[in-house]
C-alpha cells in the first residue's frame, strides 16, 4: 500500500488535535488505484466510554464516503485511527472492530514521534502490510 505525504501528514495532525482521545476516520483512493491512498476524511470517534484507547467511527464521515464511492469519485480502501499513548500495534479492541479486507492504519504518538503502521485482518489476525509514504 502507498500512501500520499499529505495525507499521512493529515492524520498526524488529526491525531494530535484529538489527543488524550483516538481519533479516527476514512482512507480513499482513487476508484481506478486502489494501492494508493489519496485522501482521509476526519470522522467524529463517537466512544463515549473509553475515548482514550477505544474508537467508534461517527456515521456522518461514513456517509460521506459511501456517497463518494456510489458517485465514482472515490474508493473506501480502509479506515485510520490514534493510538495516543504505545505503538502502532491493534490493540485486541482494534481486531475485534475489524473486518476483512480493509486496511487499517494506525498512527501511534506514544514515544514522541509519529509512527505509522498498516494492518489487515486476515483469518482472525491482524498482519502488518507494507506502507510507502510517496509523494504525488
Amino acid at each position: 500500500m502507498k500512501v500520499l505525504r499529505p495525507v499521512l501528514e493529515r492524520i498526524a495532525r488529526h491525531a494530535r488535535r484529538s489527543s488524550p482521545a483516538e481519533c479516527c476516520g476514512i482512507l480513499l483512493s482513487r476508484p481506478d488505484e486502489p494501492a494508493i491512498v489519496t485522501e482521509a476524511i476526519e470522522a467524529q470517534n463517537a466512544e463515549t466510554q473509553r475515548p482514550h484507547d477505544r474508537y467508534v467511527l461517527g456515521h456522518r464521515a461514513h456517509i460521506r464516503a459511501v456517497a463518494r464511492e456510489a458517485g465514482g469519485e472515490a474508493r473506501i480502501v480502509g479506515y485510520y485511527h490514534s493510538h495516543p499513548v504505545g505503538d502502532a500495534v491493534p490493540s485486541p479492541w482494534d481486531v475485534g472492530q475489524a473486518v476483512e479486507g480493509a486496511v487499517y492504519l494506525i498512527t501511534a504518538l506514544g514515544d514522541g514521534r509519529i509512527q505509522h503502521a498498516a494492518w489487515r485482518l486476515q483469518d482472525g489476525q491482524m498482519v502488518r502490510q507494507s506502507m510507502e509514504e510517496i509523494d504525488e
